[in-house]
């Protein structure tokens, strides 16, 4: 239970956030290190929320990008963290933040790679 529960309260999401349970799905997936089923779920959800929910969407972006790291995808990691890191920059998310920065721990395997070193540059700008 400590590796899928979440630190963040979820209050009312349930009415509010479309696909909640296939969010938690994907998020369960992450923390339990079933990346591709986690890819596979974030690749149905994104793109479902409403764009007033930018802070949400960005903060799902960057679990996704979480598990393409481990598997690894780094171009799309890199694409995804670029993108997310200017909703950061817009609404001052610290829970965004905090996601953004927790992708590096599974990007381990090429983060002397070109991409690597584009990830660690966008993290360190936030």
């Amino acid at each position: 239970m400590d590796r899928v529960d979440d630190e963040h309260p979820w209050g009312n999401a349930c009415r509010r956030t479309l696909g909640y349970i296939d969010v938690q799905r994907a998020i369960a997936y992450l923390r339990l290190g079933a990346y591709r089923e986690a890819i596979t779920l974030w690749d149905q959800i994104l793109g479902t929320a409403p764009e007033s929910a930018r802070r949400d969407n960005g903060v799902f972006w960057a679990r996704q990008a979480s598990a393409l790291a481990a598997v690894p995808e780094p171009e799309r990691v890199v694409e995804i963290a670029s993108a997310t890191a200017s909703i950061v920059e817009g609404t001052g998310s610290a829970r965004l933040r905090q996601e953004l920065k927790a992708i590096p721990r599974r990007a381990t395997a090429w983060t002397s790679t070109v991409r690597g070193r584009e990830l660690a540059e966008i993290i360190s700008s936030l």
